[in-house]
């Protein structure tokens, strides 16, 4: 066997490297000297016989391609130094865990999946991150997620996606609306009305893609990058919205009142997966948290008793 002439410790740092973008944000986040960091990149490089980094004086650091190949394997081997150690440690399950989860879906789930998960492995030093998904997806790939709880998407190639629950959009009108008193709605009978559109990928594209199939050309009148906005607009009567989310409580910040109703076109459900870098093995605090997801976002997500 070829002898490993690169350390952990290197993988460390180009790992912290690729996520933070500069040698000094690198520095400061593994809590060393900016040089310690520099002088590690050079000998992994040089152990590797491959440039990993490009050092732009102006703009940072930016990954080659054989640097972004190299950041997959080297996540891999760190993560199963962690699990290797803490796997001689009767069985514990502990060390740091970041998550990431879209931004209309953290309210939803986070506080009651870090709860549970928690309290059942309390050595475990929970992240949080919240942020819409082009960035997420970003983040697991730069090494700063170990997962990554969203909607489903089939266009990218570097995440694998395991699916946790399906759920169907619905429409939202103002508790006066001509047809808050029915119990579904048609989107094509709306396609006249103003619509409140929520104007964050991927909600955008899913939404586009359902009107595209039914063919019809929804009259936009705002847009938003806000999920409460767009609530809050409905319920003072500026339009509808397509949602996929449900509150607990039909009542907006600013107190007025929405009703939920059933779509008669009866959409695609949407699938809410959790992802992680393709071909990397998740340590065991990760796969114990896909697994706890697995096990209750099914039910947290459905929320039936809001259709009116």
């Amino acid at each position: 066997m070829d002898d490993v002439r690169y350390t952990l410790r290197q993988l460390e740092y180009f790992i912290a490297v690729a996520a933070e973008g500069t040698i000094t944000g690198a520095a400061e986040r593994c809590s060393v000297s900016a040089t310690a960091v520099s002088i590690g990149l050079t000998e992994l490089e040089r152990a590797l016989s491959t440039q990993l980094v490009l050092r732009q004086r102006a703009k940072g650091i930016a990954l080659t391609a054989a640097g972004r190949q190299a950041l997959i394997h080297a996540l891999s081997l760190v993560k199963d130094a962690e699990q290797f150690q803490s796997s001689v440690r009767e069985d514990i399950v502990a060390g740091k865990l970041t998550v990431g989860c879209y931004t209309t879906l953290s309210p939803m789930l986070m506080p009651t999946l870090m709860t549970g998960y928690l309290r059942q492995h309390p050595q475990v030093e929970f992240g949080l991150e919240e942020d819409s998904q082009p960035e997420l997806e970003e983040g697991l790939l730069a090494g700063r997620l170990d997962l990554a709880l969203g909607y489903g998407r089939h266009d990218h190639d570097g995440l694998t996606s395991v699916t946790l629950a399906r759920v169907a959009p619905h429409v939202i009108l103002p508790e006066g609306h001509r047809l808050a008193a029915e119990p579904s709605v048609s989107l094509r009978e709306l396609a006249d009305e103003p619509m409140v559109l929520f104007d964050v990928s991927p909600s955008r594209e899913a939404w586009g893609q359902m009107v595209g199939e039914l063919g019809i050309d929804p009259l936009v009148a705002f847009r938003t990058k806000s999920f409460e906005l767009t609530r809050c607009l409905v319920g003072q009567g500026f339009g509808y919205a397509v949602l996929v989310q449900r509150p607990h409580i039909p009542y907006t910040y600013d107190a007025s009142r929405v009703v939920a109703k059933a779509i008669s076109e009866n959409p695609t459900p949407r699938e809410i997966v959790a992802s992680y870098p393709a071909g990397m093995r998740l340590p065991r605090r990760a796969s114990g948290f896909l697994d706890y997801c697995r096990s209750v976002v099914p039910t947290l997500s459905q929320n039936k008793d809001l259709i009116d």
